[in-house]
């Protein structure tokens, strides 16, 4: 749903201002620890996202069998892009092998009903603001790594969705500009680029500063803007990705690949079953599985109570919108952000020749108004329901878009909510999840090792969660790296292929992305206090 929260911030003085924000109201404090640190399963009724409207796979979104299948090598928890991408890898990867694997998904909903089905349609990596971000967080290098790993995705994408025949995704290069409303925001927004252009030009060649005049002429900025950053990014229709992609995946690998809807998973054992160890219970009974996947984002704690309080919501905000202006010309060509003093907006825009039965097409979503609560985002946090949209936030994401951008005129076609899974640190958990998190004994194998030919590690359970916000520009390699891990390859040098680079997983996976028992021990919700 795009990094909604600032990422421009005096560390010192952000902190200090938390804490006077958490200590005005000792209630209202203690009340957001405890959402933070009291997981909750999604909810049964949430709101309906303007791309889940009128699906091109209709019989996919309650997708399930008769019964509940009795066991599988994979089982993954959740269907949004994570868990897409693990299965897919798995899947092609033993192919490639001469093998064969059952992957199952469960699925609590429909279907790509998280964030995934939710978000504002972005590809996009802001290489100024992350790179600044990563930099105060990691340090100089890792902050390379990271950055270099967020923009391959648009490249990876855009070639698994030529090679798969993904057309119906709208996946597509675009211009995007973030348009500043403040000016102490302008002005550290254009020490950011010049910050990264001299630690790491190679991700700053296309990267453009526009002065507020500048602005108003090429972008139509109004004169609330000061000024204008331009450069490469991506957009698409996730929902559309994953479900086209899963059609795919269903077609080609009937007898070993099938998704569950309807099947939340309450709890998970662990027995001495030498072949499928975990036992899984959901609301449409119980499944065992060799290897257990979590990629449900914000909601791993729910299964991974390690994880409470190191792992937590944040709600977005989304509007669908037929615009009338300048845009309608643009075909999807371009995206913005708004950034202002806090928080930002983000905003797609449709292409006008993909009009079909489902709508006009070159309509404008628009995400964000975080801040704008009542409780000045302070009341998002830690909101697991994504049920209902809140009025305040709603009426801002109403107007903002004619008030920025001149003669630009618009109506909210649509409005909805979803969850958005945070870490402490910014950087997503991905790779094997050791007991000490999901408090269950090591499952008994009596593999040792990997044997990477035979495509089998030994019996364990994975995660790919915690996105940030930016799950489109981090999620779906990290989905593939963990497929990989399942099959022992994680150090098996792979041609690149749809989806996947080259090398080896060790080889473009950053280490800063690796869940650690040293990392999650170290990490606190008040290290997030720079950016609130």
């Amino acid at each position: 749903m795009g990094a909604i929260l600032s990422k421009i911030a005096e560390t010192y003085h952000a902190l200090a201002a938390f804490w006077s924000e958490l200590s005005q109201n000792a209630a209202e404090s203690n009340a957001l620890l405890r959402r933070i640190a009291t997981p909750e399963f999604p909810a049964s009724d949430p709101t309906i996202s303007f791309w889940q409207t009128n699906p091109k796979h209709p019989d996919l979104v309650n997708a399930k069998s008769e019964e509940l299948p009795q066991s599988a090598d994979v089982v993954i928890i959740g269907s949004g892009i994570s868990g897409a991408s693990v299965a897919y890898t798995i899947l092609t990867e033993c192919q490639a092998l001469g093998i064969e694997k059952k992957v199952v998904i469960l699925e609590a909903r429909q279907v790509c009903s998280g964030a995934t089905g939710r978000n504002g349609g972005h590809l996009k990596c802001s290489p100024y603001l992350t790179y600044s971000d990563l930099k105060a967080l990691l340090g100089k290098e890792k902050a390379k790594r990271v950055l270099h790993f967020q923009l391959r995705h648009l490249p990876t994408i855009l070639d698994l969705v030529k090679d798969e025949g993904l057309d119906e995704a709208e996946a597509r290069e675009v211009e995007t500009v973030d348009l500043f409303t403040e000016q102490t925001m302008w002005d550290k927004a254009q020490e950011m680029v010049q910050e990264l252009r001299r630690d790491a030009p190679e991700y700053a060649e296309d990267t453009m500063i526009w002065d507020a005049k500048q602005a108003q002429e090429k972008f139509g900025a109004s004169s609330h803007c000061h000024g204008a950053i331009s450069y490469r990014a991506g957009a698409m229709w996730p929902y559309r990705l994953v479900t086209s992609l899963y059609m795919k995946l269903k077609s080609k690998y009937q007898s070993c690949f099938s998704i569950e809807t309807g099947a939340t998973v309450r709890e998970i054992d662990v027995d001495d079953n030498d072949t499928t160890p975990y036992l899984l219970h959901t609301s449409r009974g119980k499944i065992r599985a060799t290897h257990v996947v979590h990629a449900t984002d914000a909601y791993a704690p729910n299964l991974i109570p390690g994880l409470k309080g190191k792992l937590f919501p944040v709600r977005g905000h989304m509007s669908a919108q037929a615009a009338d202006g300048p845009s309608s010309h643009l075909d999807g060509s371009r995206s913005w952000s708004i950034i202002g003093k806090k928080g930002y907006e983000y905003i797609t825009q449709r292409p006008q020749e993909s009009a079909g039965p489902h709508s006009p097409g070159g309509e404008i979503m628009l995400g964000g108004g975080l801040f704008k609560s009542d409780g000045k985002g302070m009341d998002e946090l830690g909101i697991w329901k994504d049920d209902c949209v809140d009025p305040t936030i709603s009426a801002y994401l109403s107007g903002i878009w004619s008030t920025i951008l001149q003669g630009e005129h618009a109506r909210v076609l649509q409005l909805w909510s979803g969850c958005m899974g945070f870490t402490p640190d910014l950087v997503p958990f991905v790779g094997e999840v050791s007991p000490t998190f999901t408090k269950r004994r090591r499952a008994p194998n009596k593999r040792k090792g990997t044997t990477s030919e035979s495509g089998s590690a030994p019996a364990n359970e994975w995660i790919t969660a915690g996105f940030n916000g930016d799950g489109m520009v981090l999620a779906w390699l990290s989905g593939t790296a963990v497929g990989l891990m399942v099959l022992g390859r994680e150090d098996v040098h792979l041609e690149a292929r749809a989806g996947r680079p080259a090398g080896k997983v060790t080889d473009w996976l950053p280490k800063e992305l690796y869940i650690s028992e040293s990392r999650v021990r170290d990490l606190s919700i008040f290290k997030l206090a720079r950016f609130l």
